[in-house]
């Protein structure tokens, strides 16, 4: 709850000067900020300017500044704006995301036991996937990340020979231009030829068709898994839920369980950061 004493966007429309001594291009910025958090959804510049009484011009500079500096970023295939998770991150900077975790860790651990493989979920900031949790197998033979691990999605990871599946489903939600640029570096350090780079487009276009992306081996040689998206209330990509451990093990109808269950979780998880069935 907003302490009283704060200023809220409300004052940014009374036209009202700040105090002497008080920086006008920063008190803009930090109602921008609050306006963008009080919002359950993407934010035009039209409707911005209009609440805080301020020219488009303006708040089109002030966004293309929070962009720059990691807060804000523009929704992908639109002219809207939402923050990212940077705030937020800065403000639980010794255990940056623990509330988040906290949430994710039940329904992880529900998954393993369902599964009997590794579990974790990531999230996505701008061109990094970060690894938020991880619940892993009891089996002795196992694959996993490390809590906090980050990599660029347009890298391949540890000693992959493709892409991942919670790369398929990062690419998912972003421009088609921008995942082809993204997986034409991939195929160039792969030294891979034009084809691969069609083959991954079109795996990518059945992540969003089909809600979901299995790779066998293509990721690490020996390694299947199964990654599903967790959409926040506007669509766009809270966080990723990957289920993954050694080919000899996902195979066949196993492989199918590891993915209804994998889906089944991350429409959950949905509800329980957000809430099942509530109205915008």
């Amino acid at each position: 709850m907003k302490h009283p004493s704060e200023p809220s966007v409300a004052q940014a429309r009374t036209g009202t000067d700040p105090a002497p001594g008080v920086d006008k291009t920063l008190t803009k910025g930090l109602l921008l900020i609050e306006a963008l958090c009080r919002s359950p959804r993407s934010r035009g510049v039209s409707d911005l300017a209009s609440e805080l009484s301020l020219t488009k011009s303006n708040v089109h500079r002030l966004l293309q500044t929070l962009i720059s500096s990691g807060f804000v970023s523009r929704e992908a295939g639109s002219d809207r704006y939402i923050l990212t998770s940077k705030l937020w991150r800065l403000s639980r900077l010794q255990r940056p995301h623990d509330t988040l975790a906290a949430s994710v860790r039940p329904l992880l651990s529900e998954l393993v036991t369902v599964t009997g493989e590794t579990a974790s979920f990531a999230i996505v900031e701008e061109n990094t996937v970060i690894w938020i949790d991880q619940v892993e197998t009891r089996h002795t033979v196992r694959v996993y990340f490390s809590v906090g691990d980050s990599h660029p999605l347009d890298q391949i990871v540890k000693s992959g020979r493709g892409v991942g599946a919670f790369q398929q489903v990062a690419y998912a939600f972003r421009p088609e231009a921008e995942v082809r640029r993204s997986l034409e570096a991939i195929g160039r350090d792969l030294g891979r030829p034009a084809a691969f780079i069609d083959e991954q487009v079109a795996r990518v276009q059945a992540v969003r068709r089909d809600g979901y992306a299995v790779v066998e081996g293509e990721w690490i040689d020996g390694v299947n898994a199964v990654a599903v998206p967790v959409p926040g209330r506007v669509g766009d990509l809270v966080g990723i839920v990957i289920s993954f451990g050694p080919a000899h093990r996902l195979t066949g109808g196993t492989l199918d369980l590891v993915r209804r269950a994998t889906c089944d979780m991350a429409g959950r998880l949905t509800d329980t950061l957000f809430g099942a069935g509530k109205s915008e």
